[in-house]
């Protein structure tokens, strides 16, 4: 079994502490939304933003496991030419690679698609063209095309930035406009990770610019929470 390794060798281990850092965040944020649903159990976004952010967290847990796996494999390079090709022993070990792999773009998937829903209701087109993508993307997964799965995610992202976007127009408040920028930077990142086959040092700027986005992402949440006690 050929594996391609998209970190160059001098990261390994390194994204796996920036996706243990997103999963504190995520998993944060899905315990403050939650927190929010109890008190007005009305706001029926809380619990979905807290489901969707719940299984982001989710997602990032499998995807390390799934790399300390391939990290802790014994690794065989050898040269062709221009070409390198790595090469992985095939063990029982393998199985939990895909699998986790597996769990890792679904979740991320549904968690985008569950955000992407709290703002889109059935009769908007854009429901139908996602969604129509969306079955596309799950009858692909069988071919684990990296490529694929990021711009997915990036489709999702972008019309969830545009509804953070209206929203920030409306209300012209600091929250409403870190929100946004925190999603304009995680798409962003998902848009960096399609191209990583070509270059793998963008898989290290995709890495960065996604903790960045989260970690701005928390800084909301924060200043949403001050500012609703001053409006108190």
């Amino acid at each position: 079994m050929i594996n391609i390794l998209f970190s160059p060798r001098w990261f390994y281990g390194k994204d796996i502490m920036i996706d243990a850092v997103s999963v504190i965040v995520l998993a944060f944020i899905s315990y403050i939304t939650f927190r929010y649903y109890k008190i007005n159990k009305n706001k029926k976004q809380h619990l979905s933003f807290s489901i969707a952010t719940g299984l982001l967290a989710l997602s990032f847990i499998f995807k390390i496991i799934t790399n300390f796996t391939l990290y802790t494999f014994e690794l065989h390079t050898k040269n062709f030419g221009l070409l390198t090709f790595t090469y992985q022993t095939v063990e029982a070990s393998n199985t939990l690679f895909l699998v986790g792999t597996l769990l890792y773009r679904f979740l991320t998937l549904i968690g985008f698609y569950l955000l992407f829903s709290t703002y889109y209701n059935e009769k908007q087109k854009p429901v139908f063209l996602i969604m129509s993508y969306f079955i596309f993307v799950a009858t692909y997964f069988a071919s684990q095309a990296y490529y694929v799965f990021h711009l997915s995610a990036f489709l999702f992202l972008l019309f969830i930035v545009k509804k953070y976007f209206d929203n920030y127009k409306k209300t012209r408040d600091k929250p409403a406009k870190l929100i946004f920028a925190s999603f304009i930077i995680i798409l962003i990142s998902h848009a960096i990770f399609i191209f990583v086959e070509l270059e793998h040092l963008l898989y290290v700027v995709a890495e960065i610019t996604q903790l960045l986005g989260y970690t701005m992402l928390l800084i909301s949440f924060i200043t949403v929470l001050r500012y609703g006690k001053k409006k108190k």
